[in-house]
């Protein structure tokens, strides 16, 4: 997750064409399985995390493309987006994204950013893994690096694709623990209907969701501003969500109390986003609904 400003205070020291499926998929992976997963994200460097996420792709079945760009990391260094499409070859693309890659902790060593992102990265592929063969759309897998520069990598993908196609992105950012979806309500007027599909979800579901009217930005900003419909998700527990509402409605000009500080806020980008702050039952939840989410869009879309 990339922060905005005020939130520096926090840290000081290919498949054949389809028709949709209605009949419910046994799970390929146990929520285990998942969690184990992420824990292999914690590597000593960005080439481990890629190496990691590779190996995991495979494992899925799910055969990937690594698209190269100009990066920002020091010193100038190439980042690698990797790619995953499945479903029919022509129509317009629902894509779902994460970006795998973690922040550069004050010691210099890389963070393990297990909570941020390695868990909506599991998610995700788990629900690649789900949608595979069931859509009338083509869905693109996209995991992006780079997210924790500028959104660097999802720039650099819509620089090299554009938009024209897209008919939805859903960003998975910051899905590691609690049992609340969290979802923006600031990514334009052409994603109203996008909002319209995730309360849906929640209501069929019977899931605990909230909105946000300022919503932490995500690789979901690079596609709102090049016009394309967008929806970024995250999971906290209830309370945290609630409390993380409220301090980015209001947020600080000066340090502030600690009691407010929601506390992913102090988890991420620090030494203590690891495994053992993820929770394999957020992460069962998180691929259930994000499969709920697509193939529903799959359906009601032209």
């Amino acid at each position: 997750m990339m922060l905005r400003p005020f939130a520096a205070l926090m840290f000081f020291g290919v498949a054949a064409c389809a028709s949709p499926s209605t009949t419910p998929v046994t799970p390929f992976s146990t929520p285990q399985e998942m969690h184990a997963a992420v824990a292999a994200f914690a590597q000593p460097t960005h080439d481990g995390r890629l190496a990691a996420l590779k190996a995991q792709l495979d494992a899925a079945g799910l055969p990937y493309e690594v698209e190269s760009f100009d990066g920002e990391r020091p010193p100038p260094a190439a980042g690698h987006n990797v790619v995953v499409r499945l479903g029919p070859e022509e129509g317009r693309e629902i894509l779902i994204t994460a970006h795998y890659d973690a922040v550069v902790l004050r010691n210099g060593k890389l963070a393990d950013g297990a909570v941020d992102n390695a868990a909506s990265v599991v998610t995700m592929i788990e629900a690649a893994r789900r949608l595979n063969g069931r859509t009338k759309h083509p869905i693109r897998l996209i995991l992006f690096d780079q997210e924790e520069l500028g959104l660097v990598g999802a720039e650099a993908w819509i620089a090299a694709h554009g938009v024209d196609n897209v008919a939805a992105v859903i960003n998975a950012d910051v899905n590691g623990n609690g049992d609340t979806l969290m979802y923006g309500l600031n990514n334009g007027a052409q994603s109203a209907f996008m909002i319209d599909a995730v309360r849906a979800v929640c209501a069929e579901r019977a899931i605990s969701c909230l909105d946000f009217p300022e919503y932490p930005p995500s690789d979901d900003r690079a596609f709102s501003a090049a016009g394309a419909p967008v929806i970024s998700l995250g999971h906290q527990p209830r309370g945290e969500a609630e409390k993380m509402r409220a301090f980015l409605l209001n947020p600080p000009t000066s340090a502030p109390d600690p009691s407010t500080i929601p506390a992913v806020l102090t988890l991420i980008h620090t030494p203590n986003d690891t495994i053992a702050r993820v929770e394999a039952s957020t992460l069962a939840l998180a691929a259930d609904t994000f499969t709920a989410l697509v193939l529903k869009l799959d359906a009601e879309l032209p």
